[in-house]
């Protein structure tokens, strides 16, 4: 009896065995687990530094029509992190409530366009939107920041 359950344990530990090199063997050498361009990632394919950045963001606040505060405007300021670039453009999105997002998909982005003349900073840039978003509706603004 003792033999018999020690060679049943033998036979499971034998599958477990077999299990997991197997296991391990299709992991390391399977197609469908590995890329096949491995060596060409993506980082290093589109590395990019951002050429400039958002700061000073400041809400505009109204009353909306049912008697709630919301956003309806952005304002803030661009700063190039390179010398060279002069010219962005800043696109925004608010999301609020969770899954609507201002302006929807179906409209055109809420854009700016900042040019900077004198130094790295163009201050008072602004983007107004259509829709009014309230505050207490506001789950997150997204901002793109593009040279042009």
């Amino acid at each position: 009896m003792i033999f018999q359950k020690m060679n049943s344990f033998g036979v499971l530990f034998a599958i477990l065995v077999f299990a997991v090199t197997s296991g391990i063997f299709a992991e390391e050498f399977s197609f469908a687990t590995k890329p096949i361009l491995n060596d060409l990632s993506q980082d290093e394919l589109f590395t990019s530094t951002p050429l400039g950045h958002v700061e000073d963001i400041s809400l505009s606040k109204v009353v909306s029509p049912t008697g709630t505060i919301a956003i309806d405007k952005i304002t803030f300021t661009v700063v190039a992190d390179e010398p060279s670039v002069r010219l962005f453009q800043i696109c925004a999105v608010i999301e609020g409530p969770p899954g609507i997002y201002s302006p929807s998909s179906d409209n055109d982005p809420s854009c700016t366009t900042a040019e900077l003349l004198q130094g790295n900073k163009s201050v008072n840039q602004s983007i107004d939107f259509l829709n009014a978003v309230n505050v207490s509706d506001l789950v997150g603004i997204s901002f793109s920041v593009e040279e042009i």
